[in-house]
């Protein structure tokens, strides 16, 4: 049985068509047709969901990810924040629509260090999250190993960190999905969109709008002019900001004394899930691969084991790599393009599964004309073209 549909928002109600099936473009969809009634059409010739949204970890992380991050766009952090505080009605509204769990988490992180540098790092994210007035505590080593007995011995410090949980992505990418498939306003093709152009004009037929979510490969999707397919960059310069950041990981089995809580060290993250243990991630800029490479892997899954040396002993279950999209900030591109009746949203880097629903509002937000914040403005597509 089909959910009720939304009451009407308006007289017109546009037709939105929505490129990329990841976790941006589904999110974006189930804000649209689910929770506010605008029909959707998914264009994506690859598997639904299956890029970096299936490779992530599902790093729910404004305080270790954003807090203390230097070069990076002046307020990601408000906007990580804002979409972590999302997530816990997010998860119930999606586990009701697709009738499935979704994963979520929101038991607190732990930041680890074991050297100098470590602690350097640790104490310069408190700093940061004390100027902010963010909830965090400092603990001494036998208070961290009681809450995460797996912990090395030889730990110097720790950071619990309130804010920061974890969700498992491909069950929410599945829940989505199925949420889509169960609205009678959304629509999943499994081709790229017919996208054309008319008189420079971007048109794609039974469609008012549209949103360009194709992740690392949105300046790519192409548009058919006089015959001939150009890219989307040529619509929007912006677009060519966009950037490809490869990753590897890995996943071990649950055992005796494997890690329960969410772990982060530097660069690595250990995130225990219902059925694994996932261990992430290299970060590898300008890389665009799927495929893992063997010696990258086994780096990894020694350097976790420094943290918990319990994952020496546990199966290895999958190994994998993924393609992130970056922008020359760290931060995604949020809104209008240059192009009439297009819009953006992908360069979303580390950050894609936390910022999906605060994604997906502001898109919805746009493109029924309602009132932006300022915040979420500072992230259209626009400000990259002026600071290049």
């Amino acid at each position: 049985m089909s959910p009720p549909l939304p009451p009407p928002i308006s007289s017109f109600t546009p037709k939105v068509a929505i490129l990329g099936a990841g976790i941006i473009g589904l999110a974006t969809a189930f804000e649209l047709a689910v929770k506010r009634g605008v029909p959707v059409t998914i264009y994506d010739p690859a598997p639904m969901g299956r890029g970096a949204s299936w490779a992530a970890a599902g790093m729910l992380a404004p305080a270790y990810e954003a807090a203390a991050e230097e070069g990076v766009h002046p307020h990601l952090f408000d906007l990580c924040l804002e979409a972590a505080e999302l997530w816990p009605d997010f998860s119930i509204d999606l586990a009701h629509a697709a009738d499935t769990d979704s994963g979520y988490s929101g038991r607190p992180s732990l930041a680890l260090a074991f050297d100098k540098a470590e602690t350097a790092a640790m104490h310069k994210l408190a700093r940061a999250l004390d100027t902010r007035g963010i909830a965090h505590e400092e603990l001494p080593p036998a208070t961290a190993h009681l809450l995460e007995p797996s912990i090395a011995k030889d730990l110097i410090a720790a950071l619990q960190m309130p804010t920061d949980g974890q969700v498992d992505n491909r069950a929410v990418v599945r829940a989505l999905i199925m949420a889509l498939q169960r609205s009678p306003l959304a629509t999943l093709r499994s081709e790229a969109a017919p996208l054309r152009s008319e008189g420079g004009r971007l048109t794609l037929e039974g469609h008012d709008l549209i949103l360009a979510a194709g992740g690392w490969n949105t300046a790519a999707i192409k548009v058919e002019e006089n015959g001939q397919p150009l890219s989307l960059v040529n619509w929007d310069p912006a677009l060519d900001q966009i950037d490809c950041y490869g990753g590897q990981m890995l996943s071990v089995a649950h055992g005796y004394g494997s890690p329960e809580t969410t772990l982060r060290c530097g660069a690595i993250y250990i995130a225990p899930k219902a059925d694994r243990v996932i261990i992430g991630a290299t970060v590898e800029p300008g890389v665009a691969t799927e495929t893992p490479e063997p010696d990258a892997i086994a780096a990894l899954h020694a350097r976790a084991a420094r943290l918990c040396p319990v994952l020496n002993d546990l199966p290895v279950i999958e190994t994998w790599a993924g393609i992130r999209p970056g922008t020359p900030d760290r931060a995604p591109m949020i809104g209008a393009t240059a192009a009439q009746g297009l819009f953006v949203a992908a360069g979303h880097y580390r950050n894609g599964i936390l910022l999906a629903p605060i994604t997906a509002r502001i898109i919805a937000d746009l493109m029924l004309c309602k009132p932006l914040k300022e915040l979420h403005e500072s992230f259209a597509p626009g400000r990259l073209c002026t600071a290049a």
